[in-house]
């Protein structure tokens, strides 16, 4: 039996994808969405034939139904979701190794994907960059050159296609102005915020060196996600505050494969092309494309937006929200819920992976985040004053569960190695450096004696 394998050891330092994953709670049951979830069809082996000249509305839903049965498997390592039934279509596979990292992953599952449908598929396979690393420039990197898959006539090899953009293909792609469009477009255009724009497989980009891949919006409008490493190890995750919000420049945050079409092909009797070249779509034709995440949605503030996030202004229903606050509010259609405790412990999860790591960079983002955290714990906490009934959460008493959520956190953050129950929290060097960010005391300063203590509805 011969095996194909698309790559040899990955590592941070040569691909850039870093470990930033933050895990979700196993959440309380939500209502079953109304719309019914796509159906897939079986893939026959063989090379990729290409059947279809663009993706369809369908072929979109498909291939974000595709990722989410590998996201809600439950499968860990890049190799299992592939090899294993959380792939629709491994039985139609030849026998190879599926290894990827985060960005090359977000690429091999739309080529694969691709290949199993008969759709054309095109990456930009060179990136231009000022910088010495491109994946980690304060400047934007640019196009330098791109691959059409078209079929010569034999159809083409999915296995050497893969193993190409595994090779061709970092973090650096992701890295480019959202709002550029040069010769030859880039592979992602940034959607607008809201549902349907942002769905299962719009991808996420942080510019620390992570890429998701988007699962499931849920009802309140928490986005969900699926992510692998470096060490080809599969997580999943809820976006949040750990993934910044930036400059358009360097092309953060959602992004969505752009619309693409194969011309000039020939069609043969069985319904395949032949030959051929890609054609992107350019920004302006696509209709949901968006600068907002970047610039908000106050035109007043647009364009100081362009490049320093900070002065970009979101509002919603005419109440002005914070950029994470606009995106819940926006994604469950002005029906979220604010549950501090889970957003502790989403957070918490990121914090104590990066105060294990113990950089400059990583201390930094400790720091950083406890902030956010403080920030936004403050404001749960101002707002289940006012009783306030977006603010939800699961427990006796918020004040006691918040309490015991963030000391059980801090406990099981120990350095791998020590073995002691009484070993040193990695986080406790960073929490009392400043009342922004001693989340213990704030905690302790939070008023319990509502009327409504322990009768909120339930978190996620």
């Amino acid at each position: 039996m011969r095996v194909w394998a698309l790559v040899a050891t990955l590592g941070v330092a040569l691909y850039g994808c870093t470990t930033n994953n933050v895990s979700v709670p196993t959440p309380a049951p939500m209502p079953a969405p109304v719309a019914q979830r796509p159906s897939l069809q079986p893939a026959e082996p063989g090379p990729w034939r290409i059947t279809k000249t663009e993706w369809t509305k369908s072929d979109e839903e498909g291939f974000g139904e595709f990722v989410r049965r590998i996201a809600e498997s439950g499968c860990t390592t890049t190799i299992a979701c592939m090899q294993g039934a959380a792939n629709f279509y491994h039985d139609s596979d030849p026998p190879f190794l599926f290894h990827a990292d985060c960005a090359k992953w977000a690429y091999m599952l739309r080529a694969y994907y691709a290949s199993k449908n008969g759709l054309p598929f095109s990456y930009v396979d060179k990136v231009a960059s000022d910088a010495a690393d491109p994946r980690f420039g304060m400047t934007s990197n640019r196009v330098r050159e791109r691959r059409d898959i078209v079929d010569s006539g034999s159809g083409a090899d999915t296995v050497a296609i893969l193993k190409a953009i595994h090779d061709q293909v970092s973090t650096a792609t992701f890295r480019m102005d959202a709002g550029a469009q040069g010769a030859a477009l880039q592979d992602f255009y940034s959607p607008k915020i809201q549902p349907g724009a942002i769905h299962a497989g719009t991808t996420i980009y942080d510019i620390n060196g992570h890429v998701m891949i988007v699962t499931e919006i849920t009802p309140d409008g928490s986005i969900l996600y699926v992510d692998a490493h470096p060490d080809e190890s599969v997580t999943r995750g809820a976006y949040g505050p750990q993934v910044p919000n930036t400059p358009q420049s360097l092309g953060a945050g959602f992004k969505n494969f752009r619309p693409l079409q194969l011309v000039g092909a020939e069609r043969r009797a069985d319904g395949s092309y032949i030959g051929g070249h890609v054609v992107l779509t350019a920004n302006e034709a696509i209709a949901d494309f968006s600068l907002e995440q970047y610039r908000g949605n106050a035109p007043d503030a647009k364009e100081s937006a362009k490049d320093d996030a900070h002065n970009a202004q979101y509002r919603y229903n005419n109440a002005t929200l914070a950029f994470y606050e606009y995106v819940r509010a926006a994604m469950s259609n002005g029906g979220y819920a604010f549950n501090p405790v889970y957003e502790m412990e989403v957070a918490m999860g990121s914090l104590c992976r990066d105060a294990k790591e113990g950089t400059a960079e990583a201390d930094a983002r400790v720091k950083a985040g406890l902030a956010n955290l403080h920030a936004d714990l403050s404001k749960a906490a101002a707002q289940w004053a006012e009783r306030d009934l977006r603010v939800v959460y699961r427990g006796a008493s918020l004040k006691q569960t918040l309490a015991e959520t963030y000391a059980a956190e801090k406990r099981s953050c120990v350095k791998s190695g020590d073995g002691s129950q009484l070993a040193a929290s990695a986080l406790d060097r960073f929490e009392h450096g400043s009342p922004e960010t001693d989340v213990s005391r704030l905690i302790a300063q939070i008023d319990d004696t509502s009327p409504f203590s322990g009768m909120r509805p339930v978190g996620y």
